[in-house]
Parts: structure tokens; C-alpha cells; sequence
């Protein structure tokens, strides 16, 4: 569906009252959580730079900023800021790098653009559903947050109407942590550790970068999605 048509339907056909279920109890997402999903990957992508394809690491960083997420928890800034904290030379190509690997560790679906990794719809939704497994009262807040700033942007693809004007109820999403999302991310942010670690002695044997830094200022960590608080 075209940008503005996608857009146009806000304003044509009624809103949506009421929320439903967003996680089933197999732990996936309902169709209507699926739908808000495509509904934000479709505004970001389709939001300058256009990019159908999914987001870059720049337009990540931007993306789980306007989702709310801290500088610690964005991993696109995450990383940039780390690598020019610790005078790398060239912090951007850290950046991509390491959130390529992250991707790769994690499982997540994303096709390489060059050196530049980006991140597919598929792959936006798995983050956003361990997200939501992993830590639901951050999430609750965070999709109310966005919700509140650009509700009249999302539509719903299948209805073309706009999701609801009333907030996310918090029952809506898991009332714990899920254990085994948990097990899972610690597993793979040991892999993640593994890697990053080859790949910072690689830039140290190069002379490409020499500078003395723990894994802990580094790894992911849990919690959000292998994220650090």
C-alpha cells in the first residue's frame, strides 16, 4: 500500500475502540499485534531516507529512539557512542560491525547491504516480541509512548483503520518475564560475547584500534532483547 494512501485512510474511516490480546499463550504474537508491528515498520521505512527494505544502522538508532529506548538499550547508538568514547578510528564502521554480529549471535532476520547490515520486517518483529517476553512493563510503557506521539500515522493494514485512541491496557501484555526468553538470550549473548571478542583482538593485531576494555562494557547483557538496563 503507497505511503500516502496508508496515511490517507487515518483520516477517512473510523478508529478502532478497543485493544485485544497482543501475545497468544504459545507465546507469539495475535494477528493484531503482528498488524502494529507492520503498521510502525511500514511509517519508519517509508519515513526519509525511504528504505522498503528495512532499517540501516542509522535508521535503527533513530527508530528505538522514538520507540523509547535509552541511549544504553539502542544498540546502533550503543555502539557508536563506545567505539568514539574509546577513540576507535572509525566508529561508525565499529558500530555496523558489532550490531552485524549482534544480529547474526541473536538470530535475527537481516540482509547485508555491503558492510551494512539491515535490519528486515521480520527482524523488527522478532526484537519488539523478546522485548515484550523478556521485559512486558518496559514495553507496556514504551508502545503507549509511541502510541500517544503518532497514532493518527498507523493504520491498521488489514481494516485501513487507525488502531485505538485509548491507550494499551497493561493486561494485554505478559505479566512476567518469560523464563525460557530469558535462557535463550543469555545463551545467545554469550555467543555475542565470543565474537565481539575475535573481533576486537582482530582490530588490535591489525593496529587498527589498541585501547584495553572489559567484555562488560560491551556485551549486550539481559535485560531488553540481551540489552543492558
Amino acid at each position: 500500500m503507497p505511503f500516502r494512501h496508508f496515511l490517507r485512510h487515518a483520516f477517512d474511516t473510523p478508529a478502532q475502540q478497543t485493544w485485544d490480546a497482543l501475545i497468544t499463550t504459545s507465546n507469539q504474537p495475535t494477528p493484531l499485534f503482528t498488524r502494529l508491528l507492520d503498521a510502525i515498520f511500514t511509517y519508519f521505512t517509508n519515513t526519509p531516507p525511504v528504505d522498503p527494505t528495512g532499517f540501516d544502522p542509522v535508521k535503527y538508532a533513530a527508530v528505538f529512539t522514538a520507540l523509547f529506548y535509552s541511549d544504553n538499550n539502542n544498540l546502533s547508538r550503543r555502539y557508536f557512542i563506545f567505539a568514539s568514547e574509546n577513540h576507535m578510528p572509525a566508529p561508525e564502521q565499529f558500530s555496523y560491525q558489532a550490531l552485524a554480529i549482534f544480529y547474526r549471535t541473536h538470530h535475527i532476520q537481516h540482509i547485508m547491504n555491503g558492510a551494512t547490515p539491515v535490519l528486515t520486517r521480520e527482524g523488527f518483529h522478532l526484537i519488539m516480541l523478546r522485548d515484550t517476553l523478556g521485559d512486558p512493563e518496559t514495553q507496556y510503557r514504551r508502545f503507549n509512548a509511541f502510541l500517544a506521539a503518532h497514532r493518527g500515522d498507523l493504520v491498521d493494514p488489514m481494516t485501513g483503520q487507525r488502531f485505538p485512541q485509548v491507550p494499551i491496557p497493561r493486561e494485554l501484555f505478559p505479566r512476567d518475564m518469560d523464563s525460557e526468553t530469558w535462557e535463550r538470550e543469555v545463551q545467545m549473548t554469550r555467543a555475542f560475547n565470543e565474537d565481539l571478542g575475535i573481533y576486537l583482538e582482530e582490530l588490535n593485531q591489525t593496529g587498527g584500534w589498541r585501547h584495553d576494555v572489559t567484555m562488560a562494557s560491551m556485551s549486550p547483557g539481559v535485560w531488553v532483547s540481551g540489552y543492558l538496563r
